[in-house]
C-alpha cells in the first residue's frame, strides 16, 4: 500500500489534499511531497501553492517517481477531469482547465493514457499531444456502468473526476494518432 506524505505550509497542504486521495500532513511517506519553502528533502518538491499549479506538478512528477500508471482524462467544454491510478490504487484527482491538461498530457511519457470518447468530445486534439504514443479511447457509455459504484466509494469527487477515474478501469480501443 503506497503512502503519500507531505511536509510544508498548511496552505499548500490544503491544495495537495484537494488533489491527492490520501496524504498525511507533516509525515514522510513512501513518496514525500515537500513545499519548496520548507527547505526539506522530498521525492516531489512543489514550487507553487495554488490548486492548478500543484495539480500540474503532482500529475507530472508522481508518475515519474513511481514509474508509470494510468491517467484517466474526461474532456469537457470548460472543465476537464483527470485521475491518476497506480497499481490499481487511485492516487490523484482534479478538475482543470484545458491549458493545464495540455501540459500534463505533454509530460505523460511514462503513463498509459485513457481518454473518454463520445460524439461530443474531440479526442484527436488531446491524443495529438501524445505524439505517436498509443492512447486508450474508452467509450463513455461503457464506462458509465462503474460511475455509481465510484460515486459511492469516493463521494467527495466531482462528476468529471469520477468519469476520468472510471476510464482507467477500461481498456477501450488502443490507437495512435501520428
Amino acid at each position: 500500500m503506497l503512502r503519500l506524505g507531505y511536509l510544508g505550509r498548511r496552505s499548500v497542504y490544503e491544495a495537495v489534499r484537494r488533489i491527492a486521495f490520501d496524504v498525511a500532513l507533516f509525515e514522510r511517506g513512501d513518496v514525500t511531497v515537500v513545499d519548496a519553502g520548507y527547505r526539506e528533502r522530498g521525492d516531489i518538491v512543489l514550487h507553487c501553492g495554488d490548486y492548478r499549479c500543484v495539480a500540474r506538478e503532482l500529475f507530472t512528477s508522481l508518475p515519474r517517481v513511481l514509474g508509470g500508471g494510468k491517467l484517466g482524462v474526461d474532456l469537457g467544454a470548460s472543465k476537464n477531469g483527470l485521475a491518476y491510478v497506480w497499481n490499481g490504487k487511485p492516487l490523484l484527482h482534479a478538475v482543470l482547465d484545458w491549458d493545464t491538461v495540455e501540459e500534463v498530457l505533454r509530460k505523460s511519457d511514462a503513463l498509459e493514457v485513457h481518454i473518454g470518447s463520445s460524439p461530443y468530445v474531440d479526442v484527436k486534439k488531446a491524443a495529438s499531444l501524445l505524439g505517436c504514443r498509443a492512447v486508450h479511447l474508452v467509450d463513455e457509455l461503457t464506462a458509465s456502468w462503474s460511475r455509481r459504484w465510484l460515486r459511492l466509494r469516493y463521494p467527495h469527487l466531482e462528476e468529471d473526476e469520477v468519469d476520468a477515474l472510471s476510464f482507467t478501469y477500461y481498456d477501450g480501443v488502443v490507437a495512435a494518432i501520428c
